[in-house]
């Protein structure tokens, strides 16, 4: 899947609307509820990070890479909170953000070891990326695993 196909993807995924505000700076404003974002957009991206095996191709490694992007692009809108009851609360806890603030850390971390086509890396990512969401899911979402 070429590079623009995933981006449209995403983005229609995500589900955004930029909306203008006074200083005319654009904002993009959820239309979807973290869960839905979660299921549909987090999940299958952490999925294929998580699931590494030894990519032999530079178009095998570009699935890694992308599926870093979206979760750096997916914490960043987790950022801004949701449509569902809980998520703008959610979203004005320093602990939420917090816990987003590390899944961008590590999908950077997983993008760069993706480019540089470092498995060892791409596991120690994995790594980090795991406690947050695991974290997270207990303090905001318990019942959720």
């Amino acid at each position: 899947m070429d590079r623009l196909m995933i981006t449209t993807l995403l983005i229609l995924a995500l589900g955004t609307n930029l909306n203008g505000q006074a200083d005319g700076k654009k904002s993009a404003t959820p239309s979807m509820s973290v869960n839905d974002l979660m299921v549909t957009v987090i999940a299958p991206a952490t999925d294929t990070l998580w699931g590494i095996e030894e990519p032999k191709s530079d178009e095998e490694w570009r699935v890694f890479i992308d599926a870093a992007n979206t979760v750096i692009d997916a914490a960043n809108t987790l950022k801004a909170g949701g449509t569902g009851p809980d998520d703008n609360a959610w979203a004005a806890d320093p602990g939420w953000q917090t816990f987003a603030d590390t899944l961008i850390g590590a999908g950077v971390d997983a993008r760069k070891a993706a480019q540089d086509k470092d498995i060892e890396e791409m596991f120690a990512a994995g790594e980090v990326l795991y406690p947050p969401c695991e974290e997270c899911h207990i303090r905001f979402h318990s019942g959720v695993q």
